[in-house]
């Protein structure tokens, strides 16, 4: 007698399921974590579900003992008489046969329901997918500015600028600028702690490094707005400032609404002449360096500081970094910078269109700063 004959299985129907089950098995563990993700199913368990049944279709022992529950159609059957006793107790292997029907019954219509879950989950991560990278390309804008604060310690006691009030006075002003430019993202230059705590509790702006890298670091802090922007990381370069090094931030932030990246890139590199120019230099060699580093993750770079150059700022880095500015200038053919007048104080950056340039006077003019307020809108499309 044929093997299968003995087991009482059909091989036809053996074949079919075993295909089925091993095929939605390797199904599953292979492209399925997606789809449990969104599902909030646990890919593990679905695949464990289906692993588990497998080995019965693929190799079901002579001696069937799967718990068959019995069918009124049973009990009719062994109510029938002694006739039907005797028959059922002279073909075992129909009796056998009779109840792997009935597993396999089990086993086709839990596969079935398996792979008709799947194809349901399948097709709502197909259309997650497309929504997500359609926001992925969907243009922005942000609003971005560079404020050089005037630190506390220059109008505290010992301080050099006497002419303006103490940090406690100016720093609503302060506030009041980012307010009046409507900034997503500012970089500050010269935050000391009192100014940092200051303007955070006023606008409610997250900072970069903030208080990070102690009180004594918080000068180029990148302040944002975090209900908008979600902090992905942050890291550092260095450059000699004013004869001592100083570390520079580097954030990587998210748009919530359209989960798209860019960098934001904060620098104040050394003033006066002699060596403090060379220090400078160095500083702008630098900023090159990080700008075309990190432009390789294919991501939008935005750079605002208070660069103490103005013309030889935009031919000494803009270009070399391929970058654009607000305020104009070209360097195709040669170096042009921007009309003037020019600042010191820039927003420029690379993977970004520009508009609505302002070069704000009022803190200067008002007392709030040495510096003026520069903001722009950079446009990602």
């Amino acid at each position: 007698m044929p093997d299968n004959a003995h087991r009482g299985q059909r091989p036809g129907t053996r074949k079919r399921l075993a295909a089925l089950v091993g095929g939605l098995v390797l199904a599953m563990s292979a492209g399925s974590v997606a789809v449990a993700q969104i599902s909030g199913h646990d890919t593990d368990t679905l695949v464990a579900d289906l692993t588990a049944v497998a080995p019965t279709v693929l190799d079901v022992p002579e001696d069937v003992t799967a718990p068959v529950e019995e069918t009124p159609e049973d009990a009719g059957a062994d109510d029938a008489g002694s006739t039907s006793a005797v028959e059922s107790a002279s073909d075992p292997a129909g009796k056998r046969e009779k109840k792997q029907a009935k597993v396999e019954q089990l086993l086709e219509t839990t596969v079935q329901a398996r792979s008709k879950e799947l194809g349901r989950l399948a097709e709502l991560a197909e259309k997650r997918a497309e929504k997500q990278e359609a926001a992925a390309n969907a243009p922005f804008s942000v609003t971005i500015g560079s404020f050089n604060v005037l630190g506390s310690q220059h109008t505290g006691p010992g301080g050099t600028r006497k002419n303006f009030p103490p940090a406690s006075v100016r720093s609503g002003g302060a506030v009041n600028r980012i307010a009046a430019h409507g900034v997503d993202i500012v970089g500050t230059q010269e935050l000391q702690d009192d100014q940092l705590r200051a303007v955070q509790s006023r606008t409610g702006l997250a900072a970069f490094p903030g208080f990070q890298w102690g009180v004594a670091e918080t000068d180029n802090s990148i302040l944002y707005d975090a209900k908008r922007f979600e902090f992905v990381s942050g890291d550092r370069f260095t450059i000699p400032f004013m004869g001592r090094p100083r570390p520079q931030p580097i954030l990587r932030l998210r748009d919530r609404a359209t989960g798209r990246e860019f960098y934001v890139v904060n620098t104040h590199p050394s003033a006066h002449g002699g060596r403090y120019l060379v220090e400078r230099r160095q500083g702008q060699a630098a900023l090159v360096s990080v700008v075309n580093n990190l432009k390789k993750s294919g991501l939008p770079v935005l750079v605002t500081g208070d660069m103490n150059d103005r013309e030889i700022f935009y031919c000494n880095v803009v270009p070399q970094a391929g970058m654009s500015a607000p305020n104009g200038g070209s360097y195709s053919g040669g170096c042009r910078p921007p009309p003037g007048p020019i600042p010191v104080d820039w927003v420029v950056g690379s993977g970004v269109s520009w508009s609505n340039y302002r070069r704000d006077t009022t803190p200067v003019t008002s007392r709030i700063s040495d510096h003026f307020f520069i903001s722009a809108v950079a446009s990602f499309g």
